[in-house]
């Protein structure tokens, strides 16, 4: 068991180690809810773990407090001024076979006795028949019995004066919930040893209804809120509301004031709960989940904490030698003729996968090549024909250029293939993969053409809309999705991928520089971040390195940067170098 500070909401706080200055400042953006122990982060079950059992029952509450979490109950006033643990204001939902009149009755219409005599757990099935109303003294006894026990109590129609005196002796373990700041002060002046937490977002409230909220604590200096739970809504693609941008911000200034973040997270899923959403909202730094289902919130907790902190994480560790995915750019790189069926055969010789870059001839055969035109490739050809492209000519045309001799008579007499023809090559060993980067080709006809060759082909554009079309058309291939430019165009194009939690997105190539200085760009810090990233959705991060490509230390630096797949021009060095970095990893051991 951790060592507790008196006043327990505290303790996050202080195993961050945030009490000195300067650690919110430049070093915010590597900071991690790893950085604080396992036991300081906080499921709080929703009603008392209600999804699990009868909602506020004491059933509920001590299935929350065996599995480690922190029940929210929901406290009202009966008729003869008793405090009891009920969530809502009838009991239509609760009490479903009770006569209409009693249904319109609230907690309130009721004497403490007359509310103990109905069965609230009947309605959740025969399991839990017997459930009654628990009394705020039952709650407290069972407090008393175990000071590391916490609760959260969200006040109906209770008096805040008489809750303070009910749990005398006991404010420590208590935190307020609330959606309204003014009672997150009032409370805290009445019982300063307890928290206050306020939560805000209920519905699809955006960044900028957040945002209002903020800018009016801001005002007061957040005065009287320990924590502060924001709901989180996801659409059926991933995207959060408020943004992840927005969140992560929040979390930010909320360690800055040392309060405690919190997020519940509501929409996709039953009851909104899915592992992959809490590890997604841990990863923004919420040291504290709300939840209906605190058994899925426990084991998201347990396998984020099991995992290697990020910066630790290397490719040596996690894929085989053998299944490191190279892609020989435009079929074998500047080691044979583009775009050939020379350069793919080499490529998938050495365990690579090649790309073809796809344009339809101008009587509709579909074959590869890269350019608009023919002036690079056939530099002695008429000036006219140079101008051309492949939709100019028939296929029978294109069977007449030699597209190898620009590269040496070595390759002289290369030729244009057919889509048709690299599905044959294919079929001649199962293992093979290929890139397809689409210049001018209609999906759908693309994937009628490859039928029966989808879970092979990775399809690669720059433009999210068509990766989103081919996944329609073809939804067992792969995808890659490819960018270069500044780091900050970059990150924007990257924001705009998190909107729609990188949907239909694979694999993602970033295009790198390295200059005579050896100074990467963009930056190693966002090569690190990124792969981080891209790693928590399951997307491979490739680069493709425009300048040095030839030289083992750019790829074992990108390696050591978390990358865990390149695009290159210069296929047998990129190999080499992955090879010898596997064994100086194996060596190392």
């Amino acid at each position: 068991m951790m060592q507790r500070t008196s006043v327990w909401w505290a303790g996050v706080f202080l195993s961050l180690g945030l009490m000195g200055a300067g650690l919110l400042g430049a070093d915010e953006p590597q900071w991690n809810i790893r950085n604080m122990p396992r036991e300081s982060v906080t499921v709080i079950a929703h009603r008392g773990a209600g999804y699990l059992a009868p909602e506020n029952t004491m059933e509920a509450l001590e299935l929350t407090w065996r599995m480690g979490g922190t029940p929210e109950v929901d406290v009202r006033t009966t008729k003869d001024g008793v405090i009891m643990m009920f969530h809502d204001a009838d009991f239509v939902r609760i009490l479903p076979d009770a006569s209409e009149k009693m249904k319109k009755k609230g907690l309130e219409d009721l004497t403490y006795a007359e509310a103990r005599r109905l069965d609230i757990g009947a309605f959740r099935g025969a399991a839990f028949v017997g459930q009654r109303i628990v009394s705020l003294e039952e709650i407290c006894e069972a407090l008393r019995q175990d000071r590391w026990r916490r609760v959260y109590i969200d006040v109906k129609n209770v008096d805040f004066e008489l809750l303070a005196k009910a749990t005398e002796g006991l404010h420590e373990q208590i935190v307020l919930a609330t959606g309204k700041d003014e009672e997150a002060r009032r409370w805290r002046k009445m019982a300063p040893l307890s928290g206050a937490l306020l939560w805000m977002g209920l519905g699809k409230a955006t960044d900028e209804d957040i945002e209002e909220r903020f800018a009016a604590l801001r005002a007061s200096d957040f005065e009287g809120v320990t924590h502060l739970q924001i709901h989180v809504r996801f659409n059926e693609d991933g995207a959060m509301t408020p943004s992840e941008e927005y969140l992560r911000k929040a979390g930010k200034e909320l360690r800055r004031r040392r309060i405690e973040f919190q997020t519940m997270p509501w929409g996709v899923g039953e009851h909104g709960d899915r592992v992959d959403h809490y590890r997604r909202l841990l990863d923004l730094g919420t040291a504290g989940l709300g939840t209906d289902r605190p058994d899925l919130a426990m084991q998201a907790l347990d396998e984020y904490y099991a995992q290697p902190p990020a910066d630790t994480w290397n490719v040596r560790d996690h894929i085989r030698l053998e299944e490191v995915i190279v892609q020989a750019h435009r079929g074998y790189g500047n080691a044979g003729p583009e775009g050939s069926l020379e350069s793919f055969e080499m490529a998938w010789k050495l365990h690579m996968v090649p790309e073809a870059d796809l344009r339809m001839t101008r009587d509709a055969v579909i074959v590869s090549f890269h350019d608009n035109n023919f002036a690079r490739i056939l530099p002695d050809a008429s000036e006219e024909l140079k101008r051309k492209g492949i939709k100019d000519l028939t296929f029978a045309q294109t069977q007449q250029l030699d597209i190898g001799r620009f590269r040496g008579e070595l390759f002289a007499g290369q030729r244009i293939i057919s889509l048709a023809r690299m599905l044959e090559a294919l079929d001649a060993d199962p293992d093979r993969l290929l890139y397809i980067d689409i210049k001018q080709i209609d999906f759908d006809v693309l994937a009628g053409q490859t039928l029966g060759y989808h879970p092979r082909l990775i399809v690669a554009s720059t433009k999210y809309d068509e990766l989103k079309e081919w996944k329609r058309v073809a939804p067992r291939s792969k995808t890659l999705h490819w960018m270069g430019g500044k780091e900050d165009d970059l990150a924007g194009r990257l924001a705009a991928l998190r909107q729609v939690r990188f949907a239909h997105i694979d694999q993602l190539q970033i295009h790198v520089q390295i200059d005579e200085a050896g100074v990467i760009s963009p930056g190693e810090a966002f090569l690190r971040r990124t792969g981080e990233e891209l790693r928590r959705h399951g997307i491979l991060f490739q680069t493709l390195c425009w300048t040095q490509g030839d030289r083992p230390e750019t790829y074992h630096r990108l390696l050591d940067l978390g990358c865990a797949s390149f695009a290159t021009d210069y296929p047998q060095e990129t190999m080499k170098a992955i090879q010898a970095y596997y064994l100086a990893g194996s060596l190392a051991q």
